[in-house]
């Protein structure tokens, strides 16, 4: 019962957050449709909720208990995260039939693919750990999801906040995938390491972005409110959703599953690989010289998550590399 309280408190504070938010953009920008972008932030509000909520190890095991006791209820718990959808596509006239079977498909999946395995702890990665992750990546990456969520003139803030609750829900919840360490806050250690892993891959990632003219300095003014939401925003909607995959994950069940001594830096190289490797579709494809510096730069966030074992410390070093490329290169 505590669990639900706090849970609910989260929402509300996080609902009531947002209604601010909705009220100061209505007067600095005099919006003419209040009852879309009410809509929009109570939707944001409400996946926020649980994509924070599921950080917390007593949600969780909430859950758990209840994904042990019926494969029913464990297939009905992640439809809940239909409800945002519902109430942003309703109050923005984006309501579809199409949009709604896929978005249905992308929650439904990946939870079914692990359910036989659900009532073991999950020790070596499976063919259906594989297919699973394979379902929760590539729609993503394909752009599978696009144009489901139209709020925010269809900028893809729910998108990567629903891949983190579905992944969370599937291989935390259902698989009981350990170590995973899925957080948001940061810790003192969190912090030195996560800047001490992002100097390391600068000595490195600099020199050879301008060797391989894949970068080049364009420093230019910009308001200090600027640098804090685009560091809040890639730290939350690009760092803790490609760490929580690439490193709680995948490198975690790399780890779990090869043999020999050094496994933890053999599934460090391979998850790195694979992370750049997921870079090459980007302009102009095949974007070798983006693949080769991310995966350089995911053996640095790999590293940060090896000694830390928490994303928010890989998703520190991951936010300081996008955000000083963003400024500057």
């Amino acid at each position: 019962m505590a669990i639900m309280k706090k849970l609910a408190f989260t929402v509300l504070a996080l609902v009531l957050l947002a209604m601010v938010a909705e009220g100061v953009l209505r007067l600095q920008f005099l919006i003419q449709q209040p009852g879309r972008f009410y809509a929009v932030f109570l939707a944001l509000a409400l996946t926020l909720g649980l994509f924070v909520a599921l950080t917390d190890s007593r949600v969780i095991k909430w859950l758990r208990r209840h994904v042990v006791r019926s494969a029913a209820v464990s297939v009905a718990l992640p439809l809940l995260l239909l409800i945002p959808y519902f109430i942003e596509a309703t109050g923005t006239g984006s309501l579809s039939g199409k949009g709604i079977a896929r978005l249905l498909a992308y929650i439904l999946v990946p939870p079914l693919l692990l359910l036989p395995d659900r009532l073991h702890t999950a020790t070596r990665i499976g063919w259906r750990d594989i297919l699973a992750m394979l379902a929760l990546a590539l729609p993503v990456g394909t752009g599978w999801l696009g144009g489901i969520w139209a709020g925010f003139g269809g900028i893809p803030f729910f998108r990567p906040l629903y891949s983190v609750c579905v992944g969370a829900y599937a291989f935390i919840v259902v698989r009981n995938l350990h170590d995973v360490g899925y957080r948001l806050t940061w810790r003192k250690q969190d912090l030195s390491q996560g800047v001490a892993n992002f100097i390391g891959f600068a000595i490195i990632g600099i020199p050879l972005g301008y060797a391989l003219h894949f970068i080049r300095f364009h420093a230019g003014p910009a308001p200090v409110e600027s640098f804090i939401v685009q560091f809040v925003g890639i730290y939350i909607m690009i760092a803790i959703p490609e760490e929580f995959f690439f490193r709680g994950i995948l490198q975690n069940f790399l780890e779990k599953s090869l043999p020999g001594n050094r496994r933890g830096f053999y599934a460090l190289l391979i998850a790195s690989a694979i992370f750049g490797a997921a870079h090459l579709q980007h302009a102009p494809v095949p974007n070798w010289r983006y693949a080769t510096l991310a995966t350089i730069a995911g053996i640095f966030y790999g590293n940060t998550y090896r000694d830390r074992r928490r994303l928010s410390a890989s998703a520190l070093t991951h936010t300081l590399v996008d955000f000083t490329r963003h400024f500057w290169f």
